[in-house]
């Protein structure tokens, strides 16, 4: 009987072992605008440093950085790296869809970054949005236990509709052609849409959304579009992080402030917990 209680031991130990925790957030950072007035960049870098230093997220993706401002977040954040490039030139020109990971905790083994357009063409406008858009992505690799992950961040148009519908097409078949290995995948972003929508139906039609699944309460506002009102509770969901192959600990949307008590953003960045198995 002894034997039999040690052995059934080690196997729980062995499977709890194999138990792949991530910690994910998606962060519409807001570009730097003069126009912004008091809720311009500069008023504001170094609470969203602050805040994403207090959550500690393994791997981010952002929404909206401009090339200066994605060096202030690398400067500031040591603990980082990040993979991505401007959606004008792929280059440093244009807004970033670009993903921050722990440089201490993952490595990255592929990244690359689609054009959302019929062709794929770079920096070009897809069916009928207003600004050329991007989706970047990468292999990301837990140095620790080799749990590979398949992370995706974009953000999509604001105006197009068929843009949106396509785009979601896009990256679903993207996902579908590099993920030979049946590995578990991170879609995070700004995508413009509510969860009633067909494009976010599309995708959920093959992942979940993390919101939907989570096993505790999710935690904060329902919305996650502010405008800087500092008065707002959002309501309106456009933000997500889909998964395939997680289960989803938890979820929050982060409403936190800065000291003048308004947005760090005009978006809430979300934040989740996640777990997988090898």
């Amino acid at each position: 009987m002894k034997h039999i209680l040690t052995l059934a031991f080690l196997c729980l130990f062995v499977h709890a072992s194999q138990a792949q925790y991530i910690n994910v957030m998606t962060y519409n950072i807001r570009l730097d605008l003069e126009s912004d007035g008091i809720n311009k960049w500069e008023k504001r870098q170094e609470s969203v440093v602050e805040l994403i230093k207090y959550y500690e997220p393994d791997i981010f993706g952002v929404q909206e950085a401009q090339h200066h401002q994605l060096n202030y977040l690398n400067n500031e954040l040591e603990a980082y790296s990040y993979i991505g490039v401007g959606r004008d030139d792929g280059k440093t020109g244009g807004e970033y869809s670009a993903i921050f990971y722990n440089s201490a905790k993952y490595e990255v083994s592929h990244d690359s970054t689609i054009w959302l357009n019929e062709n794929g063409e770079m920096g070009k406008l897809g069916w009928d949005a207003a600004y050329p858009r991007i989706c970047t992505y990468g292999l990301f690799e837990n140095t620790n236990t080799h749990h590979k992950t398949w992370v995706f961040n974009t953000h999509f148009d604001h105006i197009g509709n068929t843009a949106r519908e396509e785009s979601a097409k896009l990256i679903l078949r993207t996902i579908k052609k590099v993920n030979s290995e049946n590995l578990p995948v991170i879609l995070t972003g700004d995508f413009n849409l509510t969860p009633e929508s067909k494009p976010i139906q599309t995708i959920k039609a093959k992942m979940k959304d993390s919101y939907d699944v989570s096993k505790k309460t999710p935690y904060g506002p329902k919305g996650t579009f502010t405008g800087f009102d500092p008065n707002l509770v959002p309501e309106n969901t456009i933000d997500y992080i889909f998964v395939t192959g997680f289960e989803v600990e938890s979820i929050r949307h982060i409403d936190d402030k800065r000291a003048d008590n308004f947005f760090v953003s005009d978006h809430l960045p979300i934040y989740c917990i996640l777990k997988a198995y090898e």
